[in-house]
């Protein structure tokens, strides 16, 4: 390319970035107005006096009426109930000054014809509120302005109401013996949905110029996705209410207990109440959080108003302590920093879940520079979905599992390809050893090791010989290095994992089962030995797979005849022992499932047609927060976009050959439909017996294996595209991303509102 094209090429990306930069700025602007005119300026009531029979008419020297107010409470304002008569007056205007018991001015609104109608009450507010310290009196003073066209009267009591006297003229005026009609403003929204969208403007507009930008001059897809990443990531942070990330209030115990312990505190009491600080405590509770356009604002203002210390934690909270510590180490590190530095609760959630960002990027990033070049497309989109973000800009551990899944997935099928370096040996045997107990469904995961061939593994740089001998048996060291990997994953995983199983299987003869694995760890040893026999004698290896074929399929027949028939089934009684709640006090066990096959099989395709949709909303993250508590469902044309973008980068070019052969592609299936099973299986355990559908069955827990499901797309070529669209389906996916959270801030602050 000559220079003069070169600069063009320069301008136009430039501008291109800036115009999409600018659409969305204005687009943000835009929903901050629309939001605006539809929750802004509106009030939040608490009455004080509700009794009215008569109606007071205002006199020239005004009224005073005093109205009580607890400390701490906040005070926007009051709203009155007016009288006109029954006449639509053309002129005048009242004032209501509301000053403090140390006569200092609080606020002062006015109200005129065009906003006071006959027995209708009318809001006087002020947009920044006024929280006493203590306990005390306001003075409320009505007078006219500018002279009514007739009587203005307002709705008062016959008699005084709950110690507030209402007096003619200032507060030393003579009683009236009567309390006006009047309300509390304790909260107002006021121009907060305009501020609120502001805030997104500038992460928003920033990932939008950096897509369009990189995606234009063909940059690194690694170097996108860390700058698209992270202004994606960082707004979704700030969209997603505190809490209502799903299980973010379980997440938020963990970390905090975490932090505490690192900081050399005491973390729990003696019954496993967790300890907080002070400031924290009314903010740790067992449930999701709060949302809707007063939930931003309150959150806002905690931000700036609330003052904690760093002082170790010595209030007991409702949640409870001992909710898992292993996965959740960057975001107790930044709530950590934020204790260290005294920040208050909302802050120091925002540091959480910025940690947890950088985590996952780092992840990220590096599974999209190891991946092989024609996979790197692949990743980008997938880890620039809205659910994996959403994700990441909360306290979820999965954002970490999601990253440690992807680059050893990624690692993976780069070393198909070529050889290893000790250092891709260490990484795969560690990223391994930390995807298997960090959630026990992904243990299939790790056997996508056996599909780098063996030679590529070998930890030697000039090896004398292909083979090493182990005493009897002669092998390849990246078979090794396989079984290494494999072993450590395993042993990981039961360590972490067994008190689990022990319990799915708690209707079971568990001593028949522990033979049985240890019966099936010996028949695996055996027929590795006998392979090792017969690999070399091309016959003998045929008779052999025909008979592991066999063995495989009495295995599974004859395993579920014994575990139908294993342990005790539930009697009568006990299949009608309800909760209050309705729920049956039983879930589906291993046993329970296996006894009772075709129940189960029911529940599973009822249960597809009613939640299908559901679980793709939330593989692509087109369903926000906890779908359980909050169903955040934006529209289903960012949905389809999604998944056209996800379509497109899976087809290969015409010129790719295929990455997997036949055989790796049946094993790459194999670990799909055991994940798949495994996540089925996890959801039934936690299914009450009497539910006709699975219950907590989320798209997301099928989100780390989403790459091998488009690698198998990719690798069928039934449709090929003449040139790779890696970079345009990545910029696809950032915009969707956007506007994605842009509709999500919408639902989310406009859900009071119509609910």
């Amino acid at each position: 390319m000559s220079k003069p094209s070169r600069i063009r090429h320069v301008a136009v990306a430039l501008i291109a970035a800036l115009l999409a930069a600018v659409a969305v700025w204005w687009l943000c602007r835009w929903v901050g107005y629309d939001l605006q005119e539809r929750l802004g300026n509106q009030p939040v009531y608490e009455i004080l006096n509700d009794t009215y029979s008569q109606i007071v008419d205002l006199p020239e020297d005004g009224l005073t009426q005093t109205i009580h107010l607890e400390a701490g409470q906040a005070f926007y304002g009051v709203r009155l109930k007016f009288s006109t008569h029954g006449q639509l007056y053309k002129s005048g205007m009242v004032m209501v000054d509301v000053t403090n018991e140390a006569g200092k001015l609080v606020m002062q609104s006015a109200g005129n014809f065009l906003n006071i109608f006959d027995d209708t009450f009318t809001e006087f507010t002020t947009p920044n509120p006024y929280i006493p310290q203590e306990a005390e009196n306001l003075t409320v003073h009505l007078y006219n302005a500018v002279p009514w066209d007739g009587p203005l009267g307002l709705w008062a009591s016959e008699g005084e109401v709950d110690g507030m006297p209402l007096c003619a003229g200032d507060a030393n005026g003579a009683s009236l013996d009567a309390t006006l009609a009047v309300q509390l403003v304790a909260d107002y929204s006021g121009s907060w949905p305009t501020v609120l969208a502001e805030q997104l403007a500038l992460p928003l507009a920033a990932a939008a110029f950096c897509a369009v930008l990189l995606a234009v001059f063909h940059a690194p897809l690694a170097v996108l996705v860390a700058a698209v990443g992270l202004c994606l990531g960082y707004s979704f942070t700030q969209v997603t209410p505190a809490l209502v990330a799903p299980d973010e209030y379980t997440h938020l115990a963990a970390a905090y207990e975490l932090a505490s312990t690192w900081s050399g505190q005491q973390a729990a009491t003696a019954d496993g109440k967790l300890l907080v600080r002070a400031c924290d405590a009314p903010h740790f509770s067992t449930k999701t959080g709060e949302i809707g356009i007063f939930a931003y604002k309150a959150q806002a203002y905690a931000k700036i108003l609330e003052q904690c210390s760093t002082d170790a934690p010595t209030e007991v909270s409702e949640a409870d302590a001992g909710q898992g510590t292993a996965n959740y180490w960057a975001q107790a590190a930044g709530i950590w920093l934020a204790r260290s530095r005294g920040e208050n609760f909302y802050t120091m959630l925002q540091y959480g879940r910025v940690a947890n960002l950088l985590l996952y990027l780092v992840l990220v990033v590096a599974a999209v520079a190891v991946a092989p070049a024609v996979l790197r497309g692949l990743f980008a989109c997938v880890a620039l979905l809205p659910m994996p973000l959403q994700l990441a800009g909360s306290l979820s551990p999965d954002a970490g599992v999601l990253g440690a899944v992807f680059l050893f997935v990624a690692l993976c099928m780069t070393l198909r390809q070529q050889s290893a370096a000790r250092w891709q040996l260490v990484l795969l045997v560690g990223l391994a050893a930390a995807v298997a107990p960090a959630k026990a469904i992904y243990l299939p995961v790790v056997l996508l090791c056996l599909a780098i061939p063996a030679e590529h593994l070998d930890p030697r740089r000039a090896p004398a010989a292909s083979c090493v001998r182990l005493g009897p048996v002669v092998c390849l060291p990246g078979r090794l290095v396989q079984v290494v990997t494999l072993l450590a994953a395993v042993a990981l995983w039961a360590v972490a994992n067994l008190s689990a199983l022990v319990y799915a299987a708690r209707d079971m003869n568990r001593m028949l089962l522990a033979a049985a694995a240890l019966g099936g760890m010996a028949l695996l040893a055996v027929l590795v030995w006998l392979y090792t026999r017969v690999r070399a004698n091309p016959v003998r290896l045929h008779w052999f797979k025909r008979g592991l074929v066999l063995l495989a399929l009495l295995a599974v027949a004859g395993g579920l005849y014994v575990f139908s028939h294993m342990g005790g089934g539930l009697t009568p009684e006990q299949l009608l022992e309800i909760q209050p709640n309705g729920d049956s006090v039983w879930t589906f066990s291993f046993g329970y499932i296996c006894r009772n096959l075709p129940a189960t099989l029911k529940l599973l395709l009822r249960t597809l047609p009613e939640q299908g949709g559901l679980w793709l909303q939330g593989l692509l993250g087109t369903t926000l927060g906890e779908p359980i508590v909050y169903r955040i469902d934006v529209s289903w044309l960012l949905g389809i976009g999604l998944l056209l973008m996800l379509l497109a980068v899976a087809l290969p070019a015409r010129q790719e050959s295929p990455l997997l052969t036949r055989r790796a592609s049946a094993g790459v299936t194999a670990i799909l439909i055991c994940v798949i099973l495994a996540v089925l299986a996890a959801a039934l355990n936690w299914t009450p017996i009497n539910y006709q559908t699975l219950f907590g069955m989320q798209g997301r827990y099928l989100l780390p294996v989403l790459p091998l499901a488009l690698l198998l797309l990719k690798n069928t070529r039934w449709v090929t595209v003449q040139r790779p669209v890696a970079h345009g389906a990545a910029l696809g996916v950032a915009l969707l991303n956007l506007l994605t959270q842009l509709q999500g801030f919408s639902l989310y602050a406009t859900w009071q509102s119509v609910s």
